[in-house]
């Protein structure tokens, strides 16, 4: 009686039938496995992040307010802001609004802010002015100053330098005395100087 022995093609073929379930498996296995590794390798950070740091937060800007300062010191209100009402000017004897505050005495006049001397003139009903520039929009007036002043056109001055001194050289308001008529202006209008300088003690 012959034997035949089967050839290695039906040997494979045989093997994959026997096994086919189990092949089945290990290649659902290896595909999720892959599937996990490729999540895990792409939702990894590009770069460790290191707990152990102390992060600083950030610095806010601090924004120091201006140091503002009495334009004269000792001296007493005269004629007051007015802007809604009309004043009597005393030595024109005549009726206007007046857009400053006199301070009345004798005195070093001091400039009120930090700023920029703009101009310095001397004119007949105003006596000897001077007008600095500060920051914010605001612009400080002061007149009725003595011809000595002691600063120039294009100084930059800080809060409470002296300018001058008062004096009577402001012909429209003689009968005033020696006083500082001072004038401020916000952005190019008047405004009333007790908004912005600390007067609370000096009225």
């Amino acid at each position: 009686m012959k034997t035949y022995q089967s050839s290695t093609k039906d040997r494979k073929k045989n093997f994959f039938i026997r096994h086919k379930y189990a092949l089945i498996i290990a290649a659902s296995v290896l595909v999720v496995a892959t599937v996990i590794t490729l999540s895990v390798v792409f939702t990894l950070p590009d770069k460790p992040v290191d707990t152990d740091v102390n992060v600083d937060p950030p610095v806010s800007d601090v924004v120091t307010p201006p140091t503002i300062v009495m334009p004269i010191n000792g001296a007493t209100v005269g004629m007051d802001y007015a802007d809604d009402k009309l004043v009597k000017w005393e030595t024109l004897n005549i009726w206007k609004w007046h857009p400053a505050v006199d301070f009345v005495g004798s005195g070093d006049v001091v400039a009120i802010m930090d700023g920029k001397v703009t101009d310095i003139e001397k004119t007949a009903l105003d006596g000897n002015v001077i007008t600095i520039e500060h920051d914010g929009g605001y612009v400080s007036i002061y007149k009725s100053l003595a011809g000595e002043v002691t600063v120039s056109v294009g100084d930059s001055v800080k809060a409470g330098d002296k300018i001058g001194s008062t004096s009577t050289s402001m012909m429209s308001e003689l009968n005033t005395g020696a006083h500082l008529h001072f004038e401020l202006k916000k952005d190019g209008k008047y405004v009333d100087p007790a908004t912005l300088l600390p007067m609370n003690d000096d009225k």
